[in-house]
């Protein structure tokens, strides 16, 4: 059960879908945001900014969502803020097989006393199949061209900035899962969790760091102009080491 739901039911009944509860000295940019985004997109992703308006330090200790299909990070565990100091907390929801209008609840405990925050992700349908396929198509021939292309102009909103401050299962979604893990996947992208050999942690640090010639798969590495540092490599890597360990 996450952490802030067992805090609720400690304190009493207390409806998800009831409104936000914040406490005083953490001034919020907002406590009810709503994202809108395109059915077939593998995430969506939302930020909540806070700052400590108090005299005095104020600790986050943890944040938790009202499901496991949503994930909410902190900048640092325990996250310290002094007096005037702010800051952001990311809340990413996988979308895979979800359409219509989802209502998430984030809660927030701090050494001031619980916050809790709404997100309303809209799920809108895509556009007319011969219009989309036809922009995909284009997305693609650009992909074979230049491999690194997902991380520049446009795209880079989609396939780059997500991942800042993501490790393991989070970076997997936000960096590998919108496009392997896509409802409308393309059929030379593989299926990761799908594939029948385990392959070795270091096929993975290569692959993820430096792409793939002659495929769409890019090198995620800042060195082959990619937006993943070591350490975020190699948190990717142990992930999908695991993950098929675990099969």
């Amino acid at each position: 059960m996450p952490l802030g739901l067992l805090v609720l039911l400690c304190l009493g009944s207390f409806p998800l879908s009831a409104q936000p509860v914040v406490q005083p000295l953490l001034a919020w940019d907002a406590v009810a945001k709503e994202v809108t985004v395109v059915r077939g997109q593998a995430n969506a992703v939302a930020t909540f900014s806070v700052t400590n308006k108090a005299k005095h330090d104020i600790v986050i200790q943890n944040v938790s969502t009202s499901c496991g299909c949503s994930v909410a990070s902190l900048p640092a565990k325990p996250w310290k803020l002094a007096p005037g100091d702010h800051g952001e907390i990311t809340v990413t929801t996988d979308l895979r097989g979800k359409r219509g209008v989802l209502a998430k609840s984030v809660f927030v405990i701090a050494s001031t006393g619980l916050n809790v925050l709404s997100l309303k992700v809209l799920i809108k349908e895509p556009a007319t199949l011969p219009v989309a396929n036809g922009e995909r198509a284009k997305n693609q021939e650009q992909a074979r061209l230049d491999r690194q292309a997902v991380f520049k102009g446009d795209c880079a909103k989609c396939h780059a900035e997500p991942t800042r401050g993501k490790l393991g299962k989070e970076l997997f979604v936000t960096a590998c899962g919108i496009c392997h893990e896509a409802e409308q996947r393309a059929s030379m992208v593989p299926d990761l969790k799908g594939m029948k050999k385990a392959m070795p942690r270091e096929h993975w640090l290569r692959l993820i760091a430096h792409g793939k010639p002659g495929t769409l798969m890019p090198g995620f590495s800042v060195m082959e102009g990619g937006p993943l540092s070591e350490e975020q490599i190699r948190a990717l890597a142990e992930f999908l080491v695991h993950e098929q360990a675990s099969k």
